[in-house]
Formats: structure tokens, C-alpha cells, sequence
């Protein structure tokens, strides 16, 4: 459905127009024909009257003058009536005379046509008893109602013309001017301010509207630079904080990185005096005992420093794989004696199967295999809280080379199906269960 104020309007306009058609071409020009034939009627009833009258009064008389002076007398009626003289003969009606003489009336049955309006009056005289008939032309009555319906038809043409120009005035002088101002409204809010409104000096409530979206676009420019400039200086802020965060992330690695080096120091010096004691025979068992235990604490210590070092390369670089032979089971009897720490002070088990690995030399990374183990055994560890953590090693040989996997088991809580869907994610850690 259209939704148009002008079309709207049209259809109100239509709608009007069509009931002032209906009375001004139907109605009243019905009622105007209905009131003139009553009219004409009743004079030619008063016409037939006098007629008869004179008509009589000269037959009586046997005056023919009167007769001419009749039809002289209807010929100069502006009226135009039509006067027949009807007498009766054996029961017919026959034509004995009409008035004006230059009518044509062909019969009695023309008289009594639908071409005239009439009346009629009977007479009786010496001679013969007659009707007097006074007749109207019908055409005649109807050019007069068509010069009586002329302005009835003027008004409703005019009427049609001043819709004409009220739609035209209405498109024009509202209809437009609130197109445009919607436009505008749409284009201000795609923040479009280059366009502009045209400029009116009318002070109706169309001009009202004009001047308020002027100014709401003034408004919007002024508000848009002012957000430009904002966001420019948000823009310096951060770019500036940016930078505070280098020197920090700078000043934080090169502290790492300072303090790492100052552990492994004296560190590696306490493992060199740890490994010259170990190696004298005449220390008593407590004392070898209690020199292994420091021993595998330094290593273990010497690794969180070396991981230490590993995530602060991690956040700027790649990490690059170093590989080189390594003797198997002496790389896993290393594992096995720094994870024996960490179970120390545990009631749980800790099994390492690595006896069918003696002979065998693989190449790989030793240091970021082993950091894998140890953190893949630390999290079996954590997350156990009875029972077992099992390191178990499977060879493959194959055309001359070997091929090894590790796998640690525990009976711990273990991982569902969404915590194995999301393996890899950064700083992530299941439920415990």
C-alpha cells in the first residue's frame, strides 16, 4: 500500500470530488428538471384555461379575427407554447386547428408524443365541443435546463482546476521540502556534511524543520572534529604508553636476562663442587647420600633457570632445534634421577621402564626433549593423587634405524573431550575433576 502523503491526499481529493460530481452533474441537475417540467406544467395548465376561453368565446361568435388574433398573439409568446384545436367526430379526435400556423403537427398522436410537455382543456360551443391542447417542445425545455446546469459545470470544472493547483502547491511547497529534509536527516547519519539544505526564508513550520537541520548538521561537523581531535590525541596517548611498555618489556628482558646469569654462575660452580665431591670414595654413605640429593636439586634448579631463559627468547623468536647423537639411556637415567626429586615427599609411585633402551643412539635435541618429559611428568605429578606416574619408552627398528616413543601414564583425573579439543591453547588448564 502506498504510504505517500500525496497520494494519500489525491485519494481524499478523488474521494470529494467524486461526491461534488455526483451532486452537481446528477443530483441537482435531476431536481432543476424535475422543478422546470413541474413548472412549465402549471403554466401550461393556466395557458389552457385561457385558451379554451377565447377559443370558445370565438366560436361562439363565429369570429375568425379572433382566431388570428390568437395564432398572432402565440406566435409572439416568448414562451413558444403551441396551441391544437382538437375537435371529436364519431368518437375520433380530429385536428381543427394549431397555432402558430407554421408548426408542423402531422396527427393527434403527434401531439400526444414525447416530444411535448402538455395540457389540455375541454370547451363546449354552438359549434362543437373541442379540447384545447397547449404543448412545449421538449427540446426547448432542454436547452433551457442546459443553460440552467452551464455554471453547475463551470463550478465543478473550477473545483477540479483548484485541486489541480492545491495537489501542484501542496507537492511543491511541503510535500518536496520534506523529501529533502528527510534526505538530508539520512545523509547526517552516514556522516555525509558536505550537502547541503537549501535555504528558505519561510518562517512556517517547514522553515522551522529547514533551520533545525541546519544547525543539527553544524552541530554534527563541530562534534565530528572535536571526536577527530580526540582520536588523534587517544592516538599520541597510546603510541606513548606503546613506547613505555617497549622500555619496560626492554628493562624486564634485560633483568631476566641479568639475574639468569648471575644464578647459573654461582650455580654452575655448586654442581662443579658437588660432582668433585661425589667423586672421593672416602665419604661415608649418609654424606653420598645427602651429595646426590643436593646434586639432582641443583640440576633441577639449573633447568627452571634455563627455562627461565627459554620464554624470554620464546617472546621474540623462533626457537631453533640443536640435534646431535645422544645416548639413550644415559639421557633417560638423567630424567629419570632429576623426576625422582619430584617424588620424593609423595606417597605415589614413580616407574621408569628404560632398561631395553642401553645401546641405542638417537639424534635429537636432548635439552628441549627433556624439558618436554620433565614438564609432561611435573603435570602428571600435579594432577595424581594416588597411585602411579609410569615412563615407559617404545623402540622401532627399521632398515638399520631406530625410531623411539615416549609415553607417560598416571592415574590421575585425566582429560575429557572438550580439555583434548583444546591442547596447544595458550595459559590454558583443565578442571581438575
Amino acid at each position: 500500500m502506498n504510504k505517500s502523503v500525496l497520494f494519500q491526499v489525491a485519494a481524499l481529493m478523488t474521494l470529494v470530488t467524486s461526491f461534488v460530481a455526483v451532486i452537481m452533474l446528477y443530483l441537482l441537475p435531476e431536481r432543476q428538471e424535475f422543478e422546470l417540467e413541474k413548472s412549465v406544467l402549471d403554466e401550461l395548465s393556466g395557458l389552457s384555461l385561457a385558451y379554451s376561453i377565447s377559443v370558445r368565446s370565438a366560436l361562439e361568435q363565429e369570429n375568425l379575427s379572433v382566431l388570428a388574433e390568437l395564432n398572432e398573439q402565440v406566435a409572439s409568446d416568448p414562451r413558444s407554447p403551441i396551441i391544437a384545436i382538437l375537435n371529436e367526430t364519431a368518437g375520433t379526435q380530429n385536428i381543427f386547428a394549431f397555432f402558430p400556423a407554421d408548426e408542423e403537427i402531422a396527427s393527434v398522436d403527434d401531439i400526444y408524443s414525447d416530444k411535448f410537455l402538455s395540457a389540455e382543456r375541454t370547451f363546449s360551443s354552438d359549434i362543437f365541443e373541442g379540447t384545447v391542447v397547449v404543448l412545449f417542445k421538449r427540446e426547448t425545455l432542454e436547452d433551457r435546463l442546459a443553460s440552467l446546469n452551464q455554471p453547475l459545470y463551470f463550478a465543478f470544472g473550477f473545483i477540479c482546476l483548484l485541486q489541480i493547483i492545491f495537489a501542484r502547491q501542496l507537492s511543491a511547497r511541503v510535500l518536496i521540502p520534506i523529501i529533502e529534509a528527510a534526505s538530508l536527516a539520512d545523509r547526517l547519519g552516514e556522516r555525509r556534511y558536505s550537502d547541503r539544505l537549501v535555504k528558505t526564508s519561510r518562517e512556517d513550520e517547514l522553515g522551522q524543520l529547514a533551520s533545525s537541520l541546519r544547525r543539527l548538521k553544524t552541530n554534527l561537523r563541530m562534534q565530528e572534529r572535536e571526536n577527530r581531535r580526540l582520536f588523534l590525541s587517544l592516538e599520541d596517548t597510546v603510541e606513548e604508553r606503546t613506547q613505555e611498555l617497549r622500555e619496560a618489556l626492554k628493562a624486564k628482558d634485560a633483568f631476566t636476562a641479568s639475574v639468569s646469569h648471575e644464578l647459573r654462575t654461582p650455580l654452575h660452580s655448586i654442581i662443579a663442587s658437588l660432582d668433585l665431591m661425589s667423586e672421593r670414595n672416602d665419604s661415608p654413605s649418609d654424606d653420598r647420600n645427602y651429595l646426590n640429593i643436593a646434586q639432582r636439586a641443583s640440576q633441577a634448579l639449573l633447568v627452571l633457570i634455563n627455562e627461565l631463559l627459554d620464554f624470554q627468547r620464546w617472546e621474540h623468536e623462533q626457537i631453533a632445534l640443536m640435534t646431535e647423537p645422544t645416548f639413550l639411556h644415559q639421557f633417560l637415567q638423567e630424567i629419570q634421577t632429576t623426576t625422582d626429586i619430584l617424588f620424593d615427599d609423595s606417597s605415589i609411585k614413580f616407574s621408569a621402564f628404560i632398561d631395553e633402551t642401553s645401546g641405542y643412539r638417537v639424534s635429537m635435541d636432548a635439552q628441549r626433549v627433556g624439558q618436554i618429559l620433565l614438564n609432561l611428568l611435573g603435570n602428571a605429578r600435579k594432577f595424581t593423587r594416588q597411585g602411579e606416574v609410569v615412563l615407559t619408552i617404545h623402540i622401532e627398528v627399521r632398515e638399520g634405524r631406530a625410531r623411539c616413543a615416549f609415553a607417560i601414564s598416571d592415574t590421575g583425573i585425566g582429560m575429557d573431550e572438550d580439555t583434548v579439543r583444546r591442547l596447544g591453547e595458550p595459559f590454558f588448564q583443565s578442571t581438575e575433576g
